[in-house]
Parts: C-alpha cells; sequence; structure tokens
C-alpha cells in the first residue's frame, strides 16, 4: 500500500475494500481514503434515483418495472443535449429529460469538487464500459498470457467435488488455516452437491442460498393483511428489513398497482441475514478481490459456460452504440478472455477443475483449456479413507453398476471387502425422514391447498413425491391452455369495458400454436361465445347482484410453523343484506362433474367443503350465510349426433351441486327455483323438494365444516411429522389413487398397502365427530 498516497477514492467491490482495510497499520493511514463500489461512485458522478423514477415510469407509460431498470441503466450514456440518429438513443434522451425535469434524478454537485483534490484508484473491476473507464481516468493493461497451470478432469460433478474436498483435507493435515481455502465461481447447480459431500467430511463450509425474505411468513402476513408484529423478537431481523423496504416507499401511492410491483420487487431482491461459521471454508468471487500468496483457491466448474459471455441481446446491442461511448460484444469477450488469464496466473495456489456431466446434464470442455495452454490432469486418487457414511453410499451406487451394466473395477473389490452393506434388500415401506431436516428445508410458509389435501389423503408418498421432492413437472398442453383461457375470459367479462375480441387475441398471444390447434379454436371460440351468452341469460335469473371472480383465500393453520391453506374460488356470488352476505360458490370445471361430497369422510372429494372453510374462517365476508355449492361446466364434448343437441348443451351449463332449502334465500338467488333453468335438478312443489334436489341445512353445513377443519388440521400435523407412508385408497371397490398417478412406478405398492374405504351414501358421519 505504499503507492497510496493522501487523498484517494478507491472505486473496488466490498470485498476488496475489506482485504484493503486489514492491511493499512493503523487508522491515521485511512484519513485521506474514501472507499466506494462502482455503483456510488457514479451515483455521485452523474445522478442517483429511488423508487419514485420507477413508479414514474410504470405508471405514465405502464412499462415493465424491468424494463424501466434497463432504460434507467443506459441513461448514463445519454446527453441530453445531442440530437442523435439512432431512435433509441434519441428515445432514452428524450426520456431522461423528462425524468430530470420532473426532478426524479438527485444530482450532487459537491462531488466534482471532490474529484479535483482526489487521485481515483480502480481495483478489481473488470467490465468497465467505455465512459466509465474515461471517467476513472482508466486503462486496462491486461495482455494476453498463457496459464501455466494443471486442470482437473473428473467423469461427474459428484467426484469433482469429491476430489476437491479430499485436495482440502491434505492441505489441512498440513496445517494450512481452514479460513484461508477459497471455492470461487461456480453455478448454483453445485451448492447441493458441495453442501452433502462436504458434510460426509465433515469439513465446515459457509454456502449462502440467497434466499430472500419475500417467502416468509413475516412478509406474507404483511401482504395478506398488512399486519407487523414488531414486539416479537424472533421476527425482529425481517421486521426491521421489511420496515426499511416500506420507508424507501414512502413517496409512492401506496392504493397503486405499481407500489405493490415495486415492494414485491424489493422484498424479492432483499436476502435473509445468515450465520456464518467462523473456521469453515468460504465461497468468494474470482473477480472481487486478490488473494495473496498463503491463501488456497479451488475454481470449479471450468467448462464452456465459463466465463460468461455476453450476447449481442443487449437493449443498445451493437448496431446501436456508434453514438455513445459502449464497448461492442466482441471486445467486451475478448477482454473478458484476457483478463481471466492473467486472474488466474495472479494467484499463487489455484486448483482448477472441471466435470463432464451432472446429475441432469452434460458438459463440454472449455476450448480456453487450449487456448490458455493449460495442463489436462485426469484426477481419480482416492483412498476411501476418510468418510465410512459416503463409502458405503458409494459402494451401493458401484454394486448397481455391476449388476446392471457389468462394470467391474478395482474400487469396488476394495469397498466391498471392507464393508457389510443390506445390498439387494428391498422393502418398498416409507422409512421416513430426517424431520429436523425435513422442516429446516421446507419452503415457509408451507402452502397447503385443496389439490395438495386431497393428493395427501388419497397417498402420502404422493404428496411426498409431488410436493416435498417436487419431482411433478409441469406439461404446457393444448387443453391445459385453452381451460386457463376459459378461466381469465370468464373473470373478466362482466368487467364494464370488456371487449371478447381483444381479450381473445391477446390470450392466444401466449402461444405459438400450430395448424392442428388453430383449426381446434375455431369450434373452441364459438363455444366459448355460447357460454358467454348462457352466462348472461343465468345472470337474468339470480337476484345476486354482485360477482367476484378468482378470489384468493389464506387462512392460517399454524403460527409455530408458518403454515397456511390457500385457494382460489372461480365465482362467489353474493347478496348483501344489511349485516349478513348470503352467498354461493360456483367452481368451473372442464370435465366429467361428480358432486358426490360422501366420500370426505375419508379426506377425498372435499373440494367444495374446503371452499366453505375458507369462506368461513377467513373473515372475509361479514356473516356469510349459505346459498350454495356448485360446480359448473364450461367446457365439455356432447354428441353431434343427439337430435336434442341444443337442449342437452344448455343443460350442461347448469350448476350442479347443494342448495340451501331456506326458500327465502333460494328464491333471490334462483327465481325459477321451483323448476329451474339455472340449477340442475332443483324442483320444489307443494313445499317439498324433488327427490334429485340436492340440498343442505344450516345445522348440516356447520358440521360439514367442523368435519372439514378437523380433516385439515390432522393432516397438516400429519405432513409436519413427515408422515409419508404409501398408502393408496380403494373406495367402492375402485382405486382412486393409482390410475393415474405419474409416480406409481416409484413407489412398487402392494396390494398389502392398499387401504379398503366403503362407499359412503349419506353424510350422518358428520355428526359424530367433535
Amino acid at each position: 500500500m505504499g503507492d497510496i498516497m493522501n487523498k484517494k477514492i478507491i472505486v473496488c467491490p466490498n470485498e476488496e475494500k475489506l482485504k484493503l482495510l486489514e492491511s493499512f497499520s493503523n487508522e491515521s493511514s485511512l484519513s485521506n481514503i474514501k472507499f466506494m463500489n462502482k455503483n456510488e461512485f457514479f451515483n455521485y458522478y452523474f445522478y442517483s434515483y429511488d423508487e419514485a423514477a420507477l413508479y414514474y415510469l410504470m405508471n405514465k407509460y405502464n412499462f415493465h418495472i424491468d424494463v424501466c431498470k434497463v432504460y434507467l441503466k443506459y441513461m448514463y450514456v445519454v446527453d441530453i443535449e445531442k440530437e442523435y440518429k439512432n431512435s433509441k438513443l434519441l428515445f432514452l434522451r428524450d426520456l431522461k429529460k423528462e425524468l430530470i425535469d420532473n426532478n426524479l434524478f438527485t444530482f450532487n454537485k459537491a462531488f466534482s469538487k471532490i474529484l479535483d483534490d482526489s487521485q481515483i484508484i480502480v481495483k478489481n473491476y473488470y467490465d468497465l464500459e467505455k465512459y466509465e473507464e474515461e471517467i476513472l481516468n482508466y486503462s486496462n493493461e491486461w495482455k494476453s498470457s498463457k496459464v501455466n497451470k494443471d486442470i482437473f478432469e473428473y467423469q461427474t460433478m459428484e467426484e469433482e467435488i469429491n476430489g476437491i474436498a479430499l485436495k482440502i483435507i491434505s492441505l489441512l493435515n498440513k496445517g494450512v488455516d481452514i479460513n484461508k481455502i477459497y471455492l470461487t465461481n461456480f453455478s448454483n447447480e453445485y451448492l447441493y452437491m458441495l453442501e452433502k459431500i462436504f458434510s460426509f467430511y465433515k469439513i465446515p463450509i459457509n454456502i449462502n442460498y440467497n434466499n430472500s425474505i419475500y417467502g416468509t411468513k413475516v412478509v406474507q402476513d404483511y401482504l395478506n393483511n398488512g399486519t407487523l408484529e414488531l414486539e416479537d423478537n424472533s421476527k425482529r431481523e425481517i421486521n426491521q428489513k421489511l420496515v426499511n423496504i416500506l420507508k424507501s416507499l414512502n413517496k409512492i401511492d401506496s392504493e397503486s398497482i405499481e407500489y405493490k410491483t415495486l415492494l414485491i420487487d424489493k422484498l424479492k431482491s432483499t436476502n435473509l441475514s445468515i450465520s456464518k461459521l467462523d473456521k469453515a471454508i468460504n465461497i468468494k468471487n474470482l473477480y472481487n478481490e486478490e488473494f495473496n500468496e498463503d491463501e488456497y483457491v479451488f475454481l470449479l466448474g471450468f467448462n464452456s459456460n465459463f466465463p460468461n459471455l455476453d450476447k449481442d441481446i443487449n437493449y443498445l446491442n451493437d448496431n446501436d452504440i456508434e453514438e455513445v461511448d459502449l464497448y461492442s460484444t466482441d471486445y467486451k469477450n475478448k477482454r473478458s478472455k484476457i483478463i481471466l488469464s492473467n486472474i488466474l496466473n495472479s494467484i499463487d495456489n489455484l486448483f482448477i477443475s472441471y466435470s463432464l456431466s451432472s446429475p441432469f446434464t452434460s458438459f463440454y470442455k472449455s476450448p480456453l483449456i487450449e487456448e490458455y495452454g493449460l495442463n489436462i490432469v485426469i484426477d481419480s486418487n482416492d483412498n476411501y479413507k476418510y468418510s465410512n457414511k459416503y463409502n458405503k453410499i458409494r459402494l451401493g451406487e458401484m454394486l448397481d453398476n455391476y449388476y446392471v451394466y457389468g462394470e467391474d473395477s478395482k474400487d469396488l473389490e476394495v469397498l466391498n471387502s471392507n464393508y457389510d452393506i443390506p445390498y439387494n434388500v428391498y422393502s418398498n415401506k416409507f422409512t421416513g425422514i430426517n424431520n429436523d431436516t425435513y422442516l429446516k428445508n421446507l419452503a415457509y410458509p408451507l402452502n397447503l391447498s385443496y389439490t395438495s389435501l386431497n393428493c395427501y389423503n388419497e397417498c402420502k408418498f404422493k404428496y411426498y413425491v409431488k410436493y416435498v421432492l417436487k419431482l411433478d413437472t409441469y406439461e404446457d398442453t393444448f387443453p391445459a391452455f385453452v381451460g386457463s383461457m376459459y378461466h381469465e375470459i370468464l373473470s373478466i367479462c362482466t368487467r364494464e369495458n370488456f371487449d371478447f375480441n381483444i381479450a381473445y387475441n391477446e390470450y392466444l398471444e401466449k402461444r405459438e400454436l400450430s395448424l392442428k390447434e388453430k383449426i381446434l379454436l375455431i369450434r373452441i371460440k364459438d363455444d366459448l361465445l355460447f357460454l358467454l351468452d348462457k352466462l348472461k341469460e343465468q345472470r337474468l335469473i339470480t337476484g345476486y347482484n354482485e360477482e367476484i371472480y378468482e378470489k384468493k383465500f389464506v387462512v392460517p393453520l399454524k403460527s409455530d410453523i408458518l403454515v397456511n391453506l390457500v385457494g382460489y374460488i372461480d365465482k362467489i356470488m353474493c347478496y348483501r343484506k344489511v349485516e349478513d352476505t348470503y352467498f354461493s360458490i360456483i367452481d368451473y370445471k372442464t370435465g366429467t362433474i361428480d358432486t358426490h361430497i360422501e366420500p370426505m369422510k375419508y379426506g377425498l372429494h372435499m373440494q367444495l367443503p374446503v371452499y366453505l372453510y375458507l369462506i368461513h374462517y377467513s373473515k372475509d365476508f361479514t356473516s356469510p350465510l349459505f346459498t350454495g355449492i356448485y360446480y359448473q361446466n364450461i367446457l365439455f364434448d356432447y354428441p353431434k349426433w343427439s337430435s336434442k343437441m341444443d337442449n342437452e348443451v344448455g343443460d350442461r351449463y347448469l350448476l350442479q351441486g347443494y342448495s340451501t332449502p331456506e326458500v327465502d334465500r333460494l328464491e333471490r338467488f334462483d327465481s325459477t327455483y321451483e323448476d329451474s333453468k339455472l340449477i340442475k335438478s332443483m324442483k320444489y312443489k307443494d313445499d317439498k323438494f324433488g327427490a334429485y334436489t340436492k340440498t343442505i341445512d344450516d345445522d348440516t353445513l356447520y358440521d360439514l365444516v367442523k368435519y372439514t377443519k378437523n380433516i385439515i388440521d390432522n393432516n397438516t400435523d400429519d405432513i409436519i411429522k413427515g408422515d409419508f407412508s404409501i398408502n393408496p385408497k380403494n373406495y367402492n371397490k375402485k382405486n382412486v389413487s393409482c390410475e393415474y398417478c405419474q409416480f406409481r412406478d416409484l413407489c412398487y405398492m402392494n396390494d398389502n398397502d392398499i387401504i379398503m374405504l366403503d362407499k359412503v351414501d349419506d353424510l350422518t358421519f358428520l355428526g359424530g365427530d367433535d
């Protein structure tokens, strides 16, 4: 540091700042030195802005928040006094003028005086744009050079991490301080495997998964109901971060859509603080600091995707930058390769490695290996003497390869002679999971839904595979696309400015359609228009004048470990009278409808009861009084050959479900209830309902909600306990769990696992459970 004189501004990343501070002998030598990172420097040099600028652009021009950030980023390089030929630059110039005129930029006029009296020193910034280098008076002196080092090749990512772990153990055995050993510049794909393998060898490592505060219960509670428990010490850290974010948005209209977008954006970019081990391997950024001669650096994943090279896909591409001081993509990529070679040469104790595959993909060797002149070493030196647990796991894998593929190896012989593992002894019983690890790795709050609870009651192991292991993959099929289109258009069709053709065409833009799909849409569009007409006719029948679409409900189930029941109800029809709210629930269906709720005795077919539970416990409605719970078919196939096709189609749109027997409520909801044109099988004559009319009185409804609560509470407790046994259900002589289960090849279910359930014909079981 002897070359640093008085009145210096050192522009560097925070990591390099901390390293430089350690090298100063006393505090007096720091009196005339100011540290700034690159963003801080240019905010002072040009101007700074806050969320008010983002809000202005989003509110006035309806720009997406990410687009706003891109525009603001490029405004630094645009001169408001210059006449540009390029239309993008003219656009940015005018937008910049507008923001300045509206006082949305903050200028630091005193900073130029500070610069006049100071020398600027730039350290560890290798990606500066041309205009940034000119302002910082920074000259690039990097020259291409060979890298006279070994690079270790491994077949798999697991072997690579294992090889690194063994090298670290060797260093520790030689007395190297663990705090001087670093891992650097690998993808997030490595994190889980690193934590797993290092744990086998008991090598402490600090891994930051960068979990944001957005998913925490504290934040979700605030977003849902605006509450903050500031007196709860266990929530102090997140509360403080949340309060700081709210303060930063105090200039924004809190009732606006933009406010919520900005709030969520900041919440997602604010991470939870993590506790770090004092003595542990740490993960560093290769570029953000210089490494000392007594430090050891392991660079993993030196494959074809490293370093990250730019593509000419930025808002200002190479064709747009002739009039501004920005570097071309080609220049930045060449510079990136040269800089990397110099950084690698500057590290005395550097271990470089790469693998050829991971559990999910194959990797390619980096072309820089040959370009840099790196010497490839095939590393297979493992003496299996540091972890019995890991050795047993690997023995099992080697035995698999031997019996399935005939692969034999010296390592298999060594391990098989030293360990006796219960190989080829099979039981399909779920043996359980470590509950502490399970709860620690759950994403909180844990949000349960009717779908997930129904899955759990069909088979607990199916829930485990789908919602804990998350092996379920969403397939974007055309029927799913059409179903979502129906739901979206139905949710907005009653708006005053609704235009069907605009809404329909905007939705179709979300997907690239094949010729076959376009042909099918001709019929589907006609059906949808017919449905909208039918719904208009039904509105003339009902006296419920309020319709709420896609209503989200969140009901807390547990507060100690943050569990919610979350549900979206397609449509709620209401009539508000003084202090009471009369309501009917309608759930849209695109297939066959089964209105029987009797199987809820076993936790099955509980969609409508769960919706009643949500309304009852959410407190979103004042004194809710039940009128009906119904399914409504909105999309189906019908027989073209039928002579009664028109009537059959119309009948299929009738509501199907359960109604109140209270005639005064029912009459307001359905003015044709005596021979209903709204509710299927609804007949009323001589003070009696028809034989096929389904009704639920208030007492039964109370018991139904209470029974639903018991099932939800029991399910929640069992899920938290990690009870995921294989227990498919056979209801009324039919296996309702396995027929369409996409995971049936995982569980090896046998007849002894099946739970036999008798058919339930009525709801008398409701009254017997408190």
